[in-house]
């Protein structure tokens, strides 16, 4: 068994806690400036609104191009279960952005903003797709307010896309109009 020293035991204590806080920093600082720099595209979605007993109350999001029939799509590459996948988006004249490209491999040079995700099955010629944006946590007022939107207009999210398909949800919208924009701090 090591034995430190006692001069040496708050030295390292407190390099232990520099690195723990240098890291969280580095994920608010990366998230930060997704949200500031990153392409802003609007999807269509559908919600519920469940609860987690540590985390509060969130908004399960529901994006419409979750699932979309395969020969909507141009597919680049041989799509597997469970791997990941780079989906291109182009606007749609409503508004809402719509898959227009599946690689199985991040391009270099996409047409459009591309947008990560994981292929989780296709059925009856439709792709599933699972992307990292699937909660919203918010303020259980908040979250009944955005509940009873979802039953009268359309829902959609606003989210801030990196070059490499990494996404952050960068607000909301109600029937077109920004409802929520999440704060950089």
């Amino acid at each position: 068994m090591i034995r430190l020293s006692r001069k040496l035991i708050l030295p390292a204590a407190l390099m232990a806690a520099l690195i723990q806080s240098a890291a969280v920093g580095k994920m608010v600082i990366d998230r930060n400036t997704l949200l500031r720099n990153g392409q802003e595209v609007r999807l269509e979605t559908g919600f519920v609104d469940p609860r987690d007993i540590f985390r509060g109350h969130y908004v399960t999001l529901r994006l419409e191009i979750s699932q979309f029939p395969q020969d909507s799509v141009e597919t680049l590459g041989d799509p597997l279960i469970r791997d990941p996948v780079w989906i291109e988006l182009s606007e749609g004249d409503d508004g809402f952005w719509q898959p227009v490209r599946l690689y199985t491999a991040q391009p270099d040079a996409p047409a459009g903003p591309l947008l990560r995700g994981e292929l989780l099955g296709m059925y009856n010629d439709a792709y599933t797709i699972r992307y990292p944006v699937d909660r919203y946590f918010a303020p259980e007022l908040r979250a009944k307010e955005l509940e009873q939107f979802r039953r009268d207009d359309k829902l959609g999210v606003i989210l801030a896309l990196s070059p490499d398909g990494q996404a952050a949800i960068k607000g909301l919208t109600v029937a077109g109009e920004t409802v929520y924009v999440e704060p950089l701090y």
